[in-house]
């Protein structure tokens, strides 16, 4: 069965409730849902959350403008930004992020596994708005979060795979096993591995260029212990990086250089901040600015997180926490997500599943880190978070991610039709095809190729890949295909 989907609805079996109209009474009863189409219904909603104190709801608009007045009155609550129309990705995410939503709800006919995949690679959680049957499987196809919708239920969802969308595979300060952490040469050779996404750590210098390194002194990995921000670049780059004690030809990066080093290869960066300071917030402004896929942020420091949304508010953001040690409950989690538009980074050993279940039932998204074992990577990635945070990125560098289809076909009866199926990597897969709502063309596919159908019409199927690699084996499905059947006309 497909890794969890959210299911917002007024039927019993959803995970939330859908309202169609709100009063004091029924906000306060269950995890629901709200939509909001003017501003007097935005000004009594956030007055109720705010005397209610009430962040665990959802509240949908396609207007940015109320969304903006719910979160003035009140930024606790979970707000969603349903367009109507947009330009590009990078510019949905931007004008989500901007106007305090990291949640987007689209239509169904807009989505595709690669589409949802670029917006979540920008830290959107993504929901479709569904009517019927139909919508319903193009949106769990293609990997979406969750979806809201009148009448639907969860029994009318069968889909005969693991995944539709494949965790992120992140590789923690590169891929570094015979290089240095956090050095050009680790970023490259996270690239080679198909990494989806290099996590680096950064500081300001003295003189306000913003570099790469995780201490906040050059001692464990340069020849000499400079400190970063009592020293200026051009000192800090007169020594070079050291592996294993050994010089080596790189010096200390600048994050515009870093980035320089892998931009044009579909690479993400998540930058973790280890200093909190608005003026080095300001400084990564301008370079993140230059970058050609916009990069993620997160930290452990709480004033890093109002910073990181005062001066980069269009970027994703994320909060690094150890559950064992921290005293912060589920409620506070919840709420500082919501007002900031965090992901979690939670540090992956821990006894708190209950907690991680708790979020993952509201779409926030969990990307945990520090997993080194087989055993511990296999178990997170087939949980389906939302990424895996390595040092062992390359273990998954045999991954099939997403599968390319066509997704409009003609089949013309008595003509043999090939179904192609590709993979990420342009490679062509081998699959299974199931066919929906009881076939009623009677559609008959053999070895990827339509052989037969009995009547005319419309039929809706997907591919099922078996994907088996030395470290997980799952089955990867494909967005919906709809294949159009005809008679020839000589018939």
């Amino acid at each position: 069965m497909l890794k969890k989907i959210i299911v917002i609805s007024n039927m019993p079996d959803s995970d939330i409730k859908k309202l169609d109209s709100f009063d004091e009474e029924s906000i306060l009863n269950g995890l629901n849902a709200i939509e909001i189409n003017s501003i007097k219904d935005a000004k009594k909603l956030g007055r109720l959350l705010y005397k209610h104190q009430l962040f665990d709801i959802f509240v949908f608009s396609r207007s940015k403008t109320l969304l903006k007045i719910v979160y003035r009155i009140y930024p606790y609550a979970r707000l969603v930004y349903e367009p109507n129309t947009f330009n590009s990705l990078p510019d949905l995410s931007k004008q989500a992020l901007s106007n305090h939503a990291h949640t987007v709800c689209l239509k169904s006919q807009y989505v595709s596994s690669q589409m949802v995949r670029r917006l979540k690679l920008y830290g959107m959680t993504v929901f479709v708005r569904v009517e019927k049957s139909l919508d319903l499987y193009q949106a769990a196809l293609s990997g979406v979060d969750g979806v809201i919708g009148n009448g639907i239920t969860k029994k009318d969802l069968d889909i005969k795979g693991d995944f539709a969308f494949t965790p992120f595979v992140i590789a923690h300060r590169g891929l570094h096993k015979d290089v240095q952490e956090n050095s050009v040469a680790s970023a490259r050779k996270a690239v080679d591995v198909h990494s989806d996404v290099i996590e680096l750590d950064f500081h300001m210098t003295k003189d306000n260029y913003i570099v790469v390194n995780h201490d906040e002194s050059l001692g464990r990995t340069y020849q000499k212990d400079y400190v970063i921000k009592k020293d200026n670049l051009k000192s800090l780059q007169s020594i070079k990086m050291t592996y294993q004690g050994v010089p080596t030809d790189e010096v200390l990066p600048t994050l515009s250089y870093f980035h320089s080093q892998i931009k044009d290869t579909g690479t993400q960066l998540l930058l973790e901040s280890k200093t909190s300071s608005a003026k080095a917030m300001k400084r990564l402004r301008y370079v993140a600015r230059e970058m050609d896929i916009p990069p993620l942020l997160m930290s452990f420091y709480p004033f890093a997180l109002v910073n990181f949304k005062k001066y980069l508010k269009e970027y994703s953001r994320g909060f690094l926490i150890d559950l064992n040690s921290s005293q912060m409950s589920i409620s506070d989690i919840i709420k500082i997500s919501n007002k900031y538009n965090l992901t979690i980074h939670p540090y992956y050993n821990h006894k708190k599943n209950n907690l991680i279940e708790i979020l993952r039932k509201r779409a926030i998204m969990v990307c945990p880190w520090g997993i080194q074992t087989d055993h511990d990577l296999k178990y997170m990635f087939l949980s389906g978070y939302y990424g895996i945070n390595t040092d062992e990125s390359d273990r998954f560098k045999d991954l099939i991610k997403y599968l390319n289809v066509h997704a409009r076909q003609k089949y013309t009866i008595g003509e043999p039709l090939e179904l192609e199926v590709t993979s990420n990597k342009g490679t062509r897969v081998s699959t299974h095809f199931e066919i929906l709502f009881d076939n009623p063309t009677k559609l008959v596919i053999d070895n990827n190729v339509v052989i037969g159908a009995s009547h005319e019409g419309l039929a809706h199927i997907y591919a099922v890949h078996f994907v088996k690699t030395p470290l997980v084996e799952y089955k990867l499905v494909s967005d919906l295909i709809t294949v159009e059947v005809v008679r020839a006309n000589h018939e």
